[in-house]
């Protein structure tokens, strides 16, 4: 059975794990406020999740209801400040996201971004076999950019096996390739660059309904990838999912 087969089903046989579901989102100072209702979504439906949270400081400005680690990043040694890269729109936390194996000390993790509220359980994805695979993730559907073979891939949403990541080194290489060469969605390239078919899986577009990726009629994850005022405007499509848990709790 694979996750899309049964979409409202709770835990699936294909493979046993600890009982621990680990959650991870990386962000800057500015991002801050904006992930509560994240996570307050994420533990609705998956209460058990233990999180960790890549930022900029030792705490955040809220409660985190659950078993949680915040890394401090603000001293990281993986990227330099000299590259195009960095002085891109996006930041050195994003491109964190390809040291994940060596800074989160567990075999798998499931990556979302904070622009994400989730609407089910996601043992189905957490259970997924991903024996010698290093990430099952979601294609995108508009065909536009796909500088690295048929399919190109949305990085909002990823389940990581950081396991075969780390027997692959793969964080020593894509760093080293981030600091070398300019790339245009930096992180979620350079692991689309790499994570090559043999080391990738598809994730049911349930699991991260975006602009990106498509639609259906019963999210699991609600991603609001492609809309810059996600956070404030209600006229954003889908921003329901999100109103629900404003103001530090669901309504």
């Amino acid at each position: 059975m694979t996750p899309e087969s049964n979409p409202n089903s709770g835990r699936t046989p294909a493979i046993l794990l600890e009982d621990i579901m680990n959650i991870c989102y990386s962000l800057s100072r500015n991002l801050y406020p904006h992930l509560q209702a994240s996570i307050l979504s994420l533990l609705e439906h998956n209460p058990e999740a233990k999180i960790y949270v890549l930022a900029e400081d030792d705490e955040l400005p809220f409660e985190i209801p659950a078993e949680h680690r915040i890394l401090n990043m603000s001293g990281q040694q993986y990227f330099t400040t000299d590259t195009q890269n960095t002085r891109s729109q996006f930041t050195y936390m994003a491109m964190l996201r390809v040291a994940t194996p060596e800074l989160i000390p567990e075999d798998r993790v499931i990556q979302l971004d904070i622009d994400t509220i989730v609407c089910d359980s996601l043992a189905p994805i957490w259970e997924m076999d991903l024996t010698r695979k290093w990430i099952a993730w979601c294609p995108e559907r508009l065909g536009v950019y796909k500088p690295y073979g048929p399919k190109y891939y949305n990085f909002g949403v990823a389940v990581l096996n950081l396991k075969q990541l780390r027997a692959d080194n793969a964080t020593e290489f894509m760093v080293r390739e981030l600091n070398r060469f300019a790339y245009r969605f930096l992180d979620q390239d350079v692991m689309n660059r790499f994570a090559v078919p043999d080391k990738t899986m598809d994730l049911p577009v349930r699991y991260n309904e975006c602009f990106c990726c498509g639609q259906t009629g019963y999210p699991a994850i609600v991603h609001y990838a492609g809309y810059p005022d996600w956070y404030c405007n209600p006229d954003t499509p889908r921003y329901e999912y999100r109103a629900k848990y404003l103001d530090g709790g669901a309504t």
